[in-house]
């Protein structure tokens, strides 16, 4: 039986699915993290009156409530990335199993480790080709562990708009500290890792180029050398935009300070699609590559409006 087929990256989806649903669900609900979840594709909600029925968490609870609930996702955002990793591995474990190269998947998280370490596995032919998202992944795997079983059985962490985590083994003393950014670039690592071995995400330039910028971003985590890897060559934006006054008005100049957040050090580059919402439900789609956006800043998009761009929104 061929290694690591379809049916078995199904399988892999399947057992990701509620991690992966997840870091979603905190992405776009919580605003957890700035992006989302995809690494070549960011979410976002056209910026709107309080009054409007898309609601945030502090339009809804004040500012001080707000924080603390995103705070109080950290913690659960951080151990999700990890258990995505974990369940990747063990996917890898599993195959070479079923193949003969080791005798049995262990349960415990160190006896994996200790067995990725010491024995040539074979691995799926994204991490052949690209042995450098093997070796980061498994560095973050290795190193995150700790911190993931402080977390969970200890209860030994603090959020004050940073996740920091200190533990002890063997008489030396371990800490982590992740701002939100940090947080993000971890949570997109992981995701894009899980959709590409499952066959959701292809992988060329644009995820090569967004893969190296993200790990950048957490070498304090992996504790491997920096790709310098600081312009992300295209991006992917939806950005849904709930009706005003029977227009869509679409504010460009959001979506680019959003962007510059997410790559503060990149001159990026994105396409745009619009989701037209009419009580919260997509009504109308337009997709605008690159090079046909309009330039002002904020424009209008209603029925007859560039209808050269409009596409399905399924």
């Amino acid at each position: 039986m061929k290694m690591y087929n379809q049916a078995t990256q199904s399988q892999l989806k399947e057992k990701l699915d509620y991690e992966l649903w997840l870091l979603d669900f905190l992405s776009k609900t919580q605003e957890t993290f700035e992006g989302g979840s995809n690494i070549s594709t960011i979410t976002l909600t056209n910026r709107q009156p309080s009054t409007h029925a898309t609601i945030f968490p502090n339009e809804v609870m004040g500012l001080g409530t707000a924080i603390k609930v995103m705070d109080a996702m950290a913690p659960l955002t951080f151990c999700a990335s990890f258990k995505i990793l974990d369940m990747v591995f063990e996917w890898i474990l599993n195959e070479n199993e079923k193949a003969g190269n080791i005798q049995k998947t262990p349960w415990e998280f160190k006896k994996k480790i200790k067995i990725i370490s010491s024995v040539t596995l074979n691995y799926p032919s994204l991490l052949q080709s690209e042995p450098y998202i093997r070796d980061y992944l498994f560095a973050l795997y290795s190193k995150l562990l700790k911190f993931r079983n402080e977390i969970v059985h200890n209860n030994n962490f603090s959020v004050d708009g940073k996740l920091k985590v200190e533990t002890i083994k063997n008489s030396k003393s371990y800490s982590i500290e992740l701002d939100r950014g940090e947080l993000g670039a971890l949570v997109r690592t992981v995701v894009a890792a899980a959709n590409l071995l499952t066959g959701v995400l292809s992988f060329g330039n644009q995820e090569n180029c967004l893969f190296k910028y993200h790990l950048d971003r957490i070498s304090k985590l992996h504790g491997l050398i920096e790709f310098k890897q600081t312009k992300p060559i295209l991006v992917n934006v939806i950005l849904n935009v709930p009706e005003e006054k029977n227009i869509f008005p679409v504010d460009v100049k959001f979506v680019r300070e959003k962007i510059n957040r997410i790559y503060p050090n990149g001159n990026v580059l994105f396409n745009l699609k619009i989701i037209g919402l009419v009580n919260d439900r997509p009504s109308s789609c337009w997709f605008f590559p690159i090079d046909s956006l309009p330039k002002e800043e904020l424009f209008e998009l209603q029925s007859g409006k560039y209808e050269e761009y409009l596409i399905s929104c399924l």
